[in-house]
């Protein structure tokens, strides 16, 4: 009698927050999608943010952590900001290869009414801006690119900057469902990509396709995976799975990096602390953790 073969490692990582890769089409449609609740929480947690910025956050965390996916260096970091006019302001968030992403809002407590159909109103918050994408790697210079915000909502956003900036057809949901109080309930997404050569029939079936998905959140509250969700966005198109990646909202942020930053300021700042009997705070805007070095552990820096 045969047996099934289950890969433990595999199964623990599909329990959690994790990052779906695949392909359609015979190589033709590339697909990834995300699972990231706990994700979303925790820059909820961090940032105390009301729920229409953990939506906004949220949204874009998820993108970068999909795009983060793409790269094929393994220290590349991808920044995508969205600078608004809105009562947000704006929203940072920069993310590796390796499933880790962080992020905060320049304004992370704003309240506005929801919308007509009762949806947060992340483009309300937001506001008419632009999108900024900048992919660092360690030697080679920063390249970026930025487009024109079309409505705010990051996922719209986002599949206009593929079709400007990367020119390819792109399609990106995301969604995050913020519970009564204030948790979150729900928050994925996908991105699908028809690649250099594909045929035009493709383009009408996976328009036919996406035609279907209302909402990301309600597919997920429907109980979908992200190897679900990608099995019916690329429905009847031979969809297969490559990659599964654990997700995590990770700054790294420490003591150290602390100390380096209070370095930084230099000799005669350094003195002027000490002098002063001052202690130095440094503060992390992606994390919100707070580092407290005291008297001593400055006169060791300024030895």
């Amino acid at each position: 009698m045969e047996g099934r073969i289950i890969d433990l490692a595999d199964a623990r990582i599909r329990r959690g927050d994790h990052i779906v890769r695949g392909i359609a089409a015979n190589g033709m449609v590339r697909a990834i999608a995300i699972t990231a609740r706990q994700t979303v929480q925790t820059a909820h947690e961090n940032h105390s943010t009301s729920p229409l910025v953990t939506a906004a956050l949220g949204r874009l965390l998820m993108a970068g952590l999909m795009m983060g996916t793409m790269s094929k260096a393994d220290d590349e970091l991808i920044t995508l900001t969205v600078h608004g006019d809105g009562p947000i302001g704006g929203l940072t968030v920069t993310a590796n290869n390796h499933g880790q992403a962080k992020g905060f809002a320049n304004h992370p407590n704003v309240w506005l009414p929801p919308k007509a159909d009762t949806h947060l109103d992340v483009g309300g918050g937001i506001g008419a801006g632009e999108l900024s994408v900048v992919f660092d790697r360690p030697g080679i210079a920063p390249y970026s690119s930025q487009v024109e915000l079309v409505s705010g909502e990051i996922g719209e956003d986002l599949t206009y900057y593929f079709a400007v900036s990367d020119q390819v057809p792109t399609s990106v949901g995301v969604g995050v469902l913020v519970d009564t109080d204030t948790s979150v309930r729900q928050a994925g997404g996908f991105i699908v990509q028809l690649m250099p050569g594909h045929f035009e029939s493709l383009v009408d079936e996976l328009e036919a396709n996406l035609a279907a998905v209302t909402s990301v959140t309600d597919l997920l509250e429907r109980g979908m995976s992200p190897s679900d969700l990608l099995g019916y966005v690329l429905r009847d198109m031979d969809y297969q799975e490559l990659e599964v990646v654990p997700a995590e909202f990770h700054c790294g942020c420490d003591e150290a990096r602390a100390s380096r930053a209070v370095a930084a300021l230099g000799e005669r700042e350094l003195r002027d602390m000490i002098e002063k009997g001052e202690t130095a705070e440094v503060y992390c805007h992606f994390c919100g953790r707070r580092h407290y070095l005291a008297l001593d552990e400055l006169r060791e820096l300024l030895r």
